[in-house]
């Protein structure tokens, strides 16, 4: 194994439970699959490590606000725990998610590893997710990521009352590192953001987070809008990149839990991955929300792993 490629390290992490439709943890396995129908030797270059969420019961949810909170609790926990122990290594992880939950757990690890330095998030997806227990009309928690990892509540816009255990687990998720915010929702960016409630409108007017629409990147180009991300994340130490697919437009990658039409084209979310991921400042990106039940063929997964060895390349080219 090339020098190179021991920097790297892939967690892949089979969850679903917090996910609106089930069969996005089938996804990291349509990635593979692609890999190897196409002749690629992507998974012999790294080593891999899993994260699997509990099985038992997942179809008796006794939480209404945060659905399966209790399962989705441990997953979020492995998932940070791995990131740091990388970190800590200098090592780059690259994180294949089922559902988006998990993505708290990345931004707790890499919180975890750099306790006095200030973490930049780009979120490329078609939705917030900073709803919480109080706000989300669904109660799936793969709408709250954000609003865990920067320890938020928005009681103001509450439209729920969670009970006792929810409130625990949600307060135990919040403060997995210390008892502040891991991400401050100040060094949050989003791209392709188009689908989100009022009460997420009120965290991201009140916190003044830049979101980047599909147009506005259309009209001024990928290029000029990640110089702009790079420019306001300036004083951020390191930048963590997510990437849902549901970022990208049905049309071209219908297989996702949460479609959203009018989003970027494929061209767009390759070239916006290709020209964040050579920054230095970046020490982490993640991928999250294949769901291959709802793919058109097989082509449909083959079309995000190649984002996915596309991406992975041009890290290693500016690593």
């Amino acid at each position: 194994m090339p020098e190179i490629y021991k920097h790297i390290k892939l967690i892949e992490v089979y969850a679903d439970i917090a996910g609106h439709r089930k069969g996005a943890a089938l996804g990291l396995e349509a990635l593979r699959k692609s890999s190897a129908e196409i002749n690629s030797d992507y998974y012999e270059k790294f080593v891999v490590e899993e994260i699997g969420q509990d099985k038992s019961a997942e179809d008796n949810c006794s939480f209404e606000n945060a659905k399966h909170i209790d399962k989705v609790h441990p997953v979020i926990s492995q998932l940070a725990e791995k990131v740091k122990i990388m970190r800590d290594e200098n090592l780059f992880p690259i994180i294949l998610a089922g559902d988006h939950s998990s993505c708290a757990g990345t931004m707790h690890g890499l919180k975890m590893a750099h306790p006095n330095d200030e973490i930049g998030v780009i979120y490329i997806d078609a939705h917030a997710d900073i709803h919480t227990p109080y706000t989300s009309g669904s109660g799936n928690m793969h709408g709250m990521p954000l609003a865990i990892a920067c320890a938020m509540d928005n009681k103001e816009c509450a439209i729920n009352k969670p009970n006792k255990k929810e409130i625990e687990y949600w307060n135990k998720l919040k403060y997995l590192v210390s008892n502040e915010p891991s991400i401050k929702p100040e060094n949050i960016v989003f791209c392709a953001l188009r689908d989100f409630e009022k009460e997420e409108e009120a965290l991201i007017k009140k916190h003044k987070i830049p979101v980047y629409t599909v147009e506005e990147m259309t009209y001024k180009g990928i290029q000029t809008v990640v110089e702009e991300i790079f420019k306001k994340l300036s004083y951020c130490k390191h930048i963590y990149i997510s990437f849902d697919v549901d970022s990208i437009d049905p049309l071209y990658v219908p297989g996702t839990g949460t479609p959203v039409t009018n989003g970027l084209s494929y061209e767009q979310a390759m070239q916006l991955n290709l020209e964040l991921i050579k920054n230095e400042k970046v020490c982490c990106w993640e991928m999250a929300e294949i769901n291959p039940l709802y793919n058109n063929n097989d082509e449909d997964s083959t079309r995000v792993f190649k984002i996915l060895e596309r991406v992975t390349e041009t890290l290693i080219k500016h690593y």
